[in-house]
């Protein structure tokens, strides 16, 4: 890849100089478990097992896109792009349905190990979830043999970060005037043994992923369409048995209801603010109007006295 010479380049994988401080060795995992969740059934920030982070959502924020959205989910946050339709590449036939592109990338920044600029086996995963979360709710049969891009970057992962992209890429959906069925929510929960945790943070999910001295541990995430009360995406990682799973998935789909308010807030708001627009235009234009008109009449009027 291309090196920027402005500037000292370091390795393209590198780690933070806090992962060799004594303070941050690694500790087993029964000591983690404990500092995590605690003996009173609360985590580090005080939340309890089943509560989440607050939300702070922004749209419009991306001026070059024709819809955009920025998140925030604690300290996950991520920004979404949507650009016009433009035709499918290396596409002969003709397609009745039209096509989501959908990228997920990492900042390189993003944790605490730097991510290579290459797209990884993670992030084409997510990016499928994200595709396939997406795909029922856009009416793709309105622009035929045409492809809708989605572009998602995560700027800071604290965990549940599949989910802020899929919320994020609703968003911006709207913000861009696509036709779409229903609005898309979605969030997630790690399991550990039989507990289940609502919106886990990075600690909490790798917890969640090492925790194989259990026999329930790993991660659901659910989209949902709530309109429509219809499940697009449910993504899982690890081993979970049916009856929990069930249990995490009704936890999840009162989770997404939950967060309906809020999208809905912010796209009536965007509508509201649009139309107030358009009138303050219209209220110009018949004021331009009227003062023409208004000249008109008094350049008529001192012509007729100059002809007498």
């Amino acid at each position: 890849m291309p090196q920027d010479t402005k500037r000292i380049n370091g390795p393209e994988l590198t780690r933070s100089y806090r992962i060799h401080c004594k303070a941050n060795a690694p500790k087993p995992f029964d000591e983690r478990l404990q500092e995590a969740l605690g003996k009173d059934g609360k985590r580090k920030d005080g939340r309890r097992l089943q509560e989440s982070r607050k939300y702070y959502a922004k749209i419009g924020v991306v001026s070059t896109a024709k819809g955009s959205a920025y998140v925030e989910l604690g300290n996950t946050k991520v920004i979404v792009s949507v650009f016009d339709p433009r035709e499918i590449p290396k596409q002969n036939k003709f397609c009745e349905l039209g096509e989501l592109f959908c990228d997920l990338k990492f900042s390189p920044f993003a944790s605490a190990v730097r991510k290579t600029h290459q797209t990884d086996a993670r992030e084409r995963s997510m990016a499928a979830a994200l595709t396939s979360a997406l795909n029922p709710s856009v009416c793709r049969h309105l622009f035929p043999n045409l492809q809708i891009d989605v572009f998602a970057n995560v700027l800071e992962d604290d965990g549940s970060a599949l989910a802020v992209a899929i919320t994020a890429a609703g968003l911006a959906l709207g913000d861009a005037c696509v036709p779409m069925f229903d609005i898309v929510t979605a969030a997630t929960a790690g399991v550990l043994g039989d507990r289940v945790i609502m919106d886990p943070t990075a600690e909490e999910e790798a917890l969640c992923l090492a925790g194989h001295t259990e026999e329930n541990h790993g991660l659901v995430m659910l989209a949902k369409l709530p309109t429509l009360d219809q499940v697009p995406e449910i993504w899982q990682y690890g081993f979970v048995d049916v009856e929990l799973l069930w249990d995490t998935c009704k936890q999840l789909n009162a989770a997404c209801g939950d967060l309906v308010p809020v999208v809905q807030h912010l796209l009536v708001s965007k509508v509201k603010t649009h139309l107030q627009e358009l009138e303050l235009e219209s209220d110009e234009e018949e004021e331009a109007e009227q003062d023409k008109e208004e000249g008109a009449a008094e350049a008529s009027t001192q012509g007729s006295g100059e002809d007498r």
